[in-house]
């Protein structure tokens, strides 16, 4: 049985979870706005019970932009049906990605350099360039200024059905699931990655996976869980 939430993790940004099993989630990330956005477009299989999560928490809205950190089938699977579904909605990504996404898009996706926005009216999505870092050569994440938010991919991510929102230390369980999953590549592009995001104010890391970290504890968690990368970069 395929396990569905629904939650409103800061006013206006919703977190739709689906979880085919005990053992993992995937959050996809609803921004309503004067345009709406979703943050991951879920894997293909996903996409009914995706959909109605998307549609019912749109409340008769249209879907304008879809946005994700690296093509992959978790994070872009489904991204053709979204562009059926809405045939509006435009996919925005950086050049990198493009390179792959052109290649199978049924509309051609808007790029955006390092650095620039994306309005949605009243916030704006910062695309910041990560390369190899969750992983991919592609990766990037996006970044809310106005609320400083950051959607972080699988950085920061836990295993698990877990609760939506944490404003705890949660790093022993970022840590365990990185050491069990091998996913996140250690060494000069990942040092350098971290460093961009630590220029980034932060009041909530966003991830895939697990729960939306809030409040005065993402600092604490953002450095713990790079100490621990550039370690064993380092080794």
């Amino acid at each position: 049985m395929i396990h569905t939430s629904h939650t409103e993790i800061i006013n206006n940004i919703h977190r739709l979870t689906v979880a085919p099993k005990t053992h993992f989630e995937f959050n996809q990330f609803l921004i309503i706005d004067e345009k709406t956005c979703l943050v991951h477009a879920g894997k293909e299989k996903l996409f009914e019970p995706l959909k109605k999560l998307v549609k019912k928490t749109l409340n008769g809205k249209k879907l304008d932009y879809i946005v994700f950190s690296h093509v992959e089938a978790d994070e872009s699977g489904a991204v053709n049906l979204w562009l059926t579904e809405y045939p509006q909605a435009q996919v925005i990504c950086n050049k990198i990605a493009n390179i792959n996404l052109e290649d199978f898009l049924i509309r051609p996706a808007h790029i955006l350099k390092d650095g620039e926005l994306l309005n949605l009216g009243n916030r704006n999505l910062k695309l910041v360039e990560t390369p190899h870092f969750p992983h991919n050569w592609d990766a990037h994440m996006w970044y809310v200024p106005e609320d400083q938010i950051l959607f972080s991919s699988d950085f920061c991510c836990q295993g698990g059905i877990c609760e939506p929102v944490m404003e705890t230390d949660i790093t022993p369980d970022i840590i365990d699931f990185y050491d069990k999953g091998q996913f996140i590549p250690y060494g000069k592009t990942t040092n350098e990655a971290l460093k961009k995001i630590e220029a980034l104010p932060l009041k909530a890391i966003v991830p895939m996976h697990g729960s939306t970290i809030l409040g005065n504890v993402c600092n604490y968690t953002f450095q713990t869980v790079k100490s621990d990368l550039v370690m064993r970069g380092n080794e």
